[in-house]
C-alpha cells in the first residue's frame, strides 16, 4: 500500500514524455508495434499505469503487442477522416521517474466494400414530364473513411438500342454534369452530396413504359451494383380511335328485332381505366339523340360497342337508308370522341313462291361488286364481326376454319371471327352457305399489316478476298433480305460505327474495295485481311417501319489463311468442296504424279528399244581375229573329241563340239548324215545354227576343215 502511494505521489510530481507511434487496424494478434529498449541503451524498467485492453505490455522485455483484434471502423464509427482514432498507453519510467506517453495512431485500410441498402429500387413517374427533374437515389454506404470510401458511380442503360453509360467522380472538383448533357438519363452529385438521377427527355409511356438501370459504385478496390425499374405511369393523354372512319352495310327490310347488325371496336393507346371506351349513339339521320333520348330503331351498347335493332324496318316503308353517327370516349370530362359513321341500307325481300332467299349482310365496307369477297385486315381482335346471315329455310354451313357461328334466331345468325388473322400464315377463307334452293358463297380475304421485320438467308456472308486476287475492280455482294409483307420495301444500312472505311453501301450492293496490287490505294483492305479476318454488321430494314430489322454478319478472310476445319465452319460443304478441288498445293501433287508417271513410261521404252538391238545383232559374228581357237556351242559339262570316222558309225553320241584352226564352220552338205529326231531338242538347236551358218558360208570361198568332231 505504501509502494502505491509512493508511486503516485512520485507520478504526480514526474514530467512525462510523449511519442506518436502509427499502426494499420486489423493487424495480426501477438504483433509487435513497439519495443522501449530502443528508447535507452540501457535496460530501463517500466511500470504500467494506463493501457487498452487491446494493447499488451511484457514488463520483462519491455514490448508491447497486439492483444484483440483492433477494427478501427468500430472503435470510431464517426471518425471519416481517419484523424483522430488512436489508443493510448502510459508507462513509468523507474529510473528517471518520469511518464512516458506513448499514442498509437490507427491507420484505416479499405476492407470494407460499399453497400446498397437494396439490391433493386423501384420508381414510378408519370409521363409528359417537364425535361430537367430530378429523383434523389440513395447512395451507397462505405464504413471505411473518406480516402478508402466511395469515390465512383457509374450509371448504364438501354436507349433506342445503343448502351449508354453516365459517370461521376466524388473527388473531381470541377462539375462533370455538363459534359451529359445531351444524355436522356444522367448523374449529378450536388454540393450537399445528395445524388439526383437527370431525367432529361419527356417520358411517353405509349413509347416506353419501363426504363432499366445499373447503378455501379466503387471504392477504388471494391465495386457493387444495384438495379433501379423506372416505371412510366400512363396519363389520360390520347383519344380513343376508330380503325376506319365509314361503315356500310345493306340489311334485308325483314331482319328481326334484336338482330346484331354491327360491332364497333375503337381503340386507346392509354393503360388500364384511360383505355376504357364508351360508345354513344349521337345522330339517325342528322337528328342530334341527347343522352337522356331514346329512338325506336337502334340500340348501341355502350360497353361493347354492338348496334342491334330495336324495332321491324319493314314498317319504315319511305326509307331506303339510315345515317348514324356514332362516338367514343374513353370517359374523360370535356374529352373530343372519336367519330365513325355509319350507313344502313335498308334492301327489300323478294317473295318466289319457288325460290328462297339467304341473305348477307356484311359488317366490313370493303366487299367486293359482286359481294363475293369481302376484305377484313390482319390482327383484328378476336371475335370481330365478319356478316349477318339470314334465310327463310333451314340454312347449311361449309367452311374450313376462321370463324364460328353466333345464332341469333331460327335461320339467322352471325359470322365472327374465332382467331386473330395472319395474313403471312393465310391470306384467304371461303364460305359456303346453301338450303334446299339456294346456294350462296363468299371469300374473306385477309389484307395485310405491316407487322413483318425483313429477313436474310444466311446470317453470316463468307466473302473470300483470295477469288478477286487477280482483279482491279471492287468486290460487289448483291444484299437480298425479304420481307413477307405486301408492298413492303427492304433498304439496308449499317448497323455501328465501326465499319472498316473500305466498306461501303449502295442501294442493296454492299461494295468492298480490296485488292492485292501494291500500287493501289485501297490495299489496306488487303493488308487487314491477310493479318486476321475482318467483321462487320449490315442491317436490312423496312422503309415504312424502320423498327423492323434484322441484322446479317459479313465476314473478310483469305482461304490461304484459314485451316480447313476453320472454312468448313464458315462455308457450305458444296462450297468448300469445290475450292478444295482447285487448291494450289493439290495441283502441285497432281503435276508431280504426273512427271512421275511419265518418267517410268519413257525408261519402260528405252528398255524395249535396248532389247531390240541386242536381238538384231547375232552373238556368233562376234569374233576375235587374234584367237586362234573358240568355241561354238557346248551341249554337255564333259568335253569329249572323237575321230572322223566316229561320225559315220555312231549316231547316240551326246557331245558336240566344232574346232577350226581359224574358224568354225558347218558345210551344210553335212547336214544330211545328222539325224534329226523329232523329238530331240538338242538337235533341232543344232539344226537352227547350222541353217544360219550356211548362208554366212555361201559367200565365203570353200573352207578345208582340217579336223572337226560332229555328231
Amino acid at each position: 500500500m505504501l509502494l502505491i502511494i509512493y508511486l503516485l505521489v512520485l507520478v504526480g510530481f514526474a514530467e512525462s514524455r510523449q511519442y506518436e507511434i502509427f499502426l494499420n487496424e486489423e493487424a495480426p494478434i501477438n504483433t509487435i508495434i513497439y519495443d522501449l529498449n530502443n528508447l535507452s541503451p540501457s535496460q530501463i524498467t517500466y511500470q504500467l499505469l494506463e493501457s487498452s485492453s487491446l494493447l499488451h505490455f511484457n514488463s520483462t522485455t519491455n514490448l508491447i503487442s497486439i492483444s484483440k483484434r483492433i477494427d478501427r471502423d468500430v472503435l470510431c464509427p464517426y471518425d471519416e477522416q481517419c484523424t483522430k482514432c488512436s489508443l493510448t498507453m502510459k508507462l513509468y519510467n523507474m529510473s528517471s521517474y518520469d511518464i512516458l506517453i506513448l499514442k498509437f495512431k490507427i491507420n484505416d485500410i479499405n476492407d470494407n466494400q460499399p453497400t446498397f441498402s437494396s439490391n433493386t429500387y423501384s420508381i414510378s413517374l408519370t409521363e409528359n414530364n417537364i425535361p430537367g427533374m430530378k429523383i434523389h437515389l440513395s447512395k451507397a454506404e462505405d464504413i471505411d473513411c473518406l480516402l478508402n470510401g466511395v469515390h465512383y458511380y457509374e450509371l448504364t442503360y438501354m436507349f433506342n438500342n445503343r448502351i449508354v453509360i453516365s459517370s461521376i467522380n466524388l473527388h473531381e472538383t470541377k462539375n462533370q454534369t455538363t459534359q451529359f448533357n445531351d444524355q436522356p438519363f444522367y448523374l449529378n452529385y450536388d454540393l450537399n452530396s445528395d445524388l439526383y438521377l437527370i431525367i432529361n427527355i419527356s417520358l411517353d409511356r405509349e413509347l416506353r413504359d419501363e426504363y432499366v438501370f445499373t447503378l455501379t459504385v466503387n471504392d477504388y478496390k471494391h465495386t457493387t451494383s444495384t438495379k433501379i425499374n423506372l416505371i412510366v405511369l400512363d396519363v389520360n393523354d390520347h383519344n380513343p380511335k376508330f380503325p376506319q372512319s365509314i361503315y356500310s352495310f345493306n340489311i334485308s327490310s325483314s331482319v328481326p328485332i334484336g338482330t346484331i347488325l354491327l360491332k364497333l371496336t375503337a381503340y386507346d393507346e392509354d393503360s388500364h381505366d384511360n383505355a376504357r371506351i364508351y360508345y354513344s349513339l349521337l345522330s339517325i339521320d342528322g337528328h342530334k339523340i341527347e343522352s337522356n333520348e331514346k329512338n325506336d330503331l337502334f340500340y348501341l351498347n355502350s360497353y361493347t360497342g354492338e348496334l342491334s335493332l330495336k324495332s321491324k324496318l319493314n314498317q319504315v316503308d319511305s326509307k331506303n337508308i339510315f345515317k348514324l353517327i356514332i362516338g367514343a370516349s374513353d370517359g374523360t370530362h370535356n374529352a373530343i370522341p372519336a367519330l365513325a359513321t355509319v350507313y344502313i341500307n335498308i334492301v327489300n325481300d323478294l317473295h318466289n313462291d319457288n325460290k328462297s332467299l339467304i341473305q348477307i349482310t356484311f359488317g366490313s365496307n370493303r366487299v367486293s361488286k359482286n359481294h363475293t369477297e369481302v376484305y377484313i385486315s390482319e390482327n383484328l381482335p378476336n371475335a370481330t364481326f365478319i356478316a349477318y346471315v339470314k334465310s327463310d329455310e333451314n340454312i347449311q354451313v361449309i367452311y374450313d376454319g376462321g370463324f364460328f357461328m353466333q345464332k341469333l334466331a331460327e335461320n339467322s345468325f352471325t359470322l365472327l371471327t374465332n382467331q386473330i388473322y395472319d395474313r403471312e400464315k393465310r391470306s384467304s377463307f371461303k364460305v359456303i352457305l346453301h338450303n334446299k334452293h339456294v346456294q350462296r358463297s363468299f371469300k374473306i380475304i385477309v389484307t395485310d399489316v405491316n407487322d413483318c421485320k425483313p429477313m436474310w438467308n444466311t446470317e453470316v456472308l463468307n466473302i473470300d478476298v483470295d477469288n478477286y486476287v487477280h482483279s482491279n475492280d471492287p468486290i460487289i455482294e448483291q444484299l437480298n433480305a425479304s420481307d413477307c409483307d405486301e408492298n413492303s420495301k427492304v433498304a439496308y444500312r449499317k448497323k455501328n460505327k465501326s465499319w472498316p472505311y473500305f466498306a461501303s453501301l449502295l442501294s442493296n450492293q454492299l461494295i468492298i474495295n480490296c485488292s492485292a496490287q501494291l500500287n493501289e490505294t485501297n490495299n489496306d483492305c488487303w493488308f487487314k485481311v491477310s493479318n486476321g479476318e475482318v467483321h462487320f454488321d449490315v442491317e436490312a430494314y423496312d422503309v415504312d417501319n424502320e423498327n423492323f430489322s434484322s441484322v446479317m454478319k459479313i465476314r473478310l478472310y483469305r482461304r490461304s489463311m484459314v485451316d480447313d476445319d476453320e472454312l468448313k465452319t464458315y462455308m457450305p460443304s458444296s462450297r468448300y468442296d469445290f475450292f478444295e478441288l482447285f487448291n494450289h498445293d493439290y495441283i502441285l501433287r497432281s503435276i508431280a504424279i504426273l512427271m512421275g508417271l511419265l518418267f517410268v513410261i519413257a525408261a519402260i521404252l528405252i528398255c524395249i528399244y535396248c532389247r531390240r538391238e541386242s536381238i538384231k545383232r547375232p552373238a556368233s559374228l562376234i569374233t576375235d581375229d587374234h584367237s586362234t581357237k573358240q568355241k561354238i556351242i557346248q551341249t554337255s559339262s564333259s568335253e569329249q573329241t572323237s575321230s572322223a570316222g566316229s561320225l559315220y558309225g555312231s549316231e547316240k553320241s551326246d557331245n558336240i563340239t566344232v574346232e577350226t584352226s581359224d574358224m568354225f564352220l558347218f558345210s551344210p552338205k553335212r547336214a544330211a548324215l545328222i539325224p534329226h529326231p523329232a523329238d530331240n531338242l538338242t538337235n533341232k538347236l543344232f539344226h537352227s545354227i547350222q541353217t544360219d551358218l550356211s548362208v554366212l558360208t555361201e559367200k565365203n570361198p570353200p573352207i578345208i576343215t582340217t579336223r572337226g568332231t560332229y555328231v
